[in-house]
């Protein structure tokens, strides 16, 4: 059984090579990074083989196009970083510890996350469905976190260092798509900006960021349900001049939720965001610029 599954994780590390994308503006300006953890959208047979779910059901957990949606930033002055693998593979925002008992039975107790299957493995969707026919091995978990995991992090890390070795200060922008409506059945606002409720990043940024979005129309509120998963809390400090916001996108205003396709609405929320972006940067109190090698 090993010996298949490491054919098969073979498979889907040779289809993710290389696992991130790095674009850097031609002029950095103020020390804004943008990123997009969950928009990647590489579905290798060596995966969905053993997947007991569709295809279609794997993709409701993908940030789409959210990578596609923020890639303005670039021309506007800041780089930005996605992952090519799907969250529901390796999911970048959680802690690299967060793994169930039964692979790190010596970790202690897992996170209650990583005990219902949602940790960086992740083994379940969040409708508690299997992913996996078969579990899969703590020695292809670890794996995925050296192949994939870490280089994200590792590039992202690169970038909040530049940032500051440059500028003074990072801010960090971790993008995000949401579903259009709770449980219930309301519907959710346009926009939710996490700061993980004032810790994250200054009220200046948020208040700021905010207002950049309801001058563009949309409804906006702040953590909840999404404060800001593990990016968030690890990078965002503050104090030490670097600050983490997250944003999500109400997938309502551009996706059709059934077949995962563009809704006509999406023109004008690529445009919106265009500005949105360019007022974020803008308001940088960094005015220096950086000349990406």
């Amino acid at each position: 059984m090993l010996a298949r599954e490491t054919v098969f994780e073979a498979d889907c590390l040779k289809a993710f090579k290389p696992p991130i994308r790095v674009i850097l503006p031609k002029m950095w300006r103020g020390g804004v990074i943008f990123a997009s953890p969950h928009s990647g959208n590489v579905y290798p047979k060596g995966f969905t083989s053993r997947s007991s779910l569709s295809l279609k059901s794997l993709r409701r957990n993908e940030d789409a196009y959210i990578e596609e949606l923020f890639e303005p930033a670039i021309a506007a002055g800041a780089p930005l970083l996605s992952a090519r693998f799907p969250r529901c593979f390796v999911d970048v925002n959680r802690a690299p510890d967060e793994l169930p008992f039964e692979w790190a039975p010596d970790a202690g107790t897992p996170t209650p996350r990583a005990a219902a299957g949602l940790g960086v493995i992740p083994t379940m969707l969040s409708e508690h469905l299997d992913i996996y026919k078969k579990p899969i091995s703590y020695r292809a978990a670890r794996t995925r976190l050296t192949a994939l995991y870490h280089p994200y992090h590792d590039a992202l890390q690169e970038l909040i260092t530049q940032a500051g070795l440059e500028f003074g200060s990072a801010l960090l922008i971790d993008c995000h798509s949401m579903p259009g409506f709770a449980p219930m059945g309301s519907r959710r606002p346009d926009i939710i900006l996490g700061d993980r409720f004032g810790v994250s990043c200054h009220p200046e940024t948020i208040a700021r960021v905010e207002q950049a979005f309801r001058q563009q129309g949309y409804s906006v509120t702040r953590n909840y349900p999404y404060a800001g998963g593990y990016v968030t809390q690890h990078y965002g400090k503050p104090r030490a001049g670097i600050e983490a916001l997250q944003i999500e996108i109400n997938r309502d205003l551009y996706l059709n939720p059934v077949t995962l396709k563009k809704k006509r609405s999406y023109g004008l929320l690529a445009e919106n965001l265009k500005a949105v972006i360019s007022d974020i940067i803008k308001g940088q109190p960094t005015a220096d610029l950086l000349a990406a090698e």
